[in-house]
């Protein structure tokens, strides 16, 4: 059953990497537009995130497992930057951030989270470093480091899934605002699930938020689909 569970994750981590190569590719084209890099970003830390999920099963050597692990949690605070980015400037949220004082808040947060958890090695205050587990991703001892970098995490994907929600209630662009707020939930559930649950690398966050930037695929493809539509309508 365990390692069941452990080839499933690997597999799903593997595909949510691929899966992000034609979602980049819309980012970059649509960079200018909207909110176009927030997206990117999203894309970018889903990539990592998932990819270094993936990157611990290549070894058992704890302590490789565990550098992957910290790669793995720069992978999470990119995503989570960036959703909370691409939510509070998407012009289809009703409640549209405007403080410079808010974001650069968050990404001094964020750059203290990342730099925690890349010299963990040489600190306690992240997590110990625990055997293999039987599940093959790396082990840990969650310290508070960890615990607060669950929290912030969870607090940036719910408050990009608040401004969705509030979007949803108001009936601002309904259909993706309700997707948005309903799969962010999902992530923010899955974040405080894996990281209580399971202290380590084993973790089903990276797989719900690669789910998210498919979302905003569907929803610029869409755009280009109506696009076509209506050029060939003016041409006819």
């Amino acid at each position: 059953m365990v390692e069941a569970v452990t080839v499933g994750l690997a597999a799903g981590a593997v595909v949510a990497l691929g899966w992000t190569v034609p979602f980049a590719a819309t980012a970059i084209q649509y960079r200018r537009r909207d909110n176009g890099l927030a997206y990117l970003l999203l894309v970018a830390g889903v990539a990592v995130w998932n990819a270094m999920v993936a990157a611990q099963l290549l070894t058992r050597e704890p302590l490789v497992q565990v550098f992957f692990l910290a790669l793995s949690v720069v992978g999470a605070v990119l995503t989570g930057l960036g959703w909370f980015l691409f939510a509070a400037t998407a012009s289809g949220t009703a409640s549209t951030l405007d403080r410079a004082d808010v974001y650069a808040l968050v990404a001094i947060l964020g750059g203290l989270d990342i730099a925690l958890a890349i010299t963990a090695p040489i600190h306690p205050f992240y997590w110990t470093p625990g055997t293999a587990s039987a599940a093959g991703f790396a082990a840990i001892t969650p310290a508070a480091g960890y615990w607060l970098h669950t929290v912030f995490i969870a607090g940036l994907f719910g408050a990009g899934t608040a401004l969705f929600a509030d979007a949803w209630r108001a009936g601002t662009n309904v259909r993706y605002s309700r997707s948005y707020a309903v799969l962010g939930a999902l992530t923010v559930a899955a974040v405080v699930g894996s990281n209580v649950l399971a202290p380590g690398g084993l973790d089903v966050a990276p797989l719900a938020a690669a789910v998210l930037t498919s979302v905003g695929w569907v929803q610029a493809s869409r755009g280009r689909v109506m696009a076509r539509v209506r050029g060939q309508l003016a041409r006819s």
